[in-house]
């Protein structure tokens, strides 16, 4: 993949088949979850804004899994040693690495269908922490 993208389309036209297809069902969740999120192209991947504060990013890497990064964006200070305070996960479907951001990381497709819900009731409760 090129190291910099112009657009979403360009990312997801650098994508093998089988990685677009892993995004674009992270992205049809993502945007089911909150359809007023606005897509944009950061930090070299599709990043979410939610009234005008970066909110959610995917990363998928050339190899390892495709995830998505919960983040306040860059202005909230991180502790790495704070606990989160985020309960919106009964699930637990988010590895924390600090209190301020976590990750998800999408599940195989056949597990997909079971845990769609659970990552859109996340990222849903994710986007109403202020």
């Amino acid at each position: 993949m090129p190291a910099r993208f112009a657009t979403v389309d360009d990312f997801l036209d650098a994508l093998t088949a089988e990685r677009r297809a892993e995004v674009e069902s992270l992205r049809a969740l993502v945007l089911e979850a909150e359809p007023e999120l606005i897509e944009i192209l950061k930090w070299n991947s599709p990043d979410y804004t939610l009234r005008g504060i970066d909110r959610l990013t995917i990363n998928a890497p050339g190899k390892g899994p495709v995830r998505l990064i919960l983040h306040f964006g860059a202005d909230r200070p991180e502790n790495k040693d704070e606990a989160p305070a985020f309960g919106g996960d009964p699930s637990g479907l988010l590895t924390w690495h600090s209190n301020i951001w976590a990750s998800l990381t999408l599940p195989q497709p056949d597990d997909l269908t079971t845990t769609g819900d659970a990552i859109i009731a996340v990222v849903r409760a994710w986007l109403a922490e202020e």
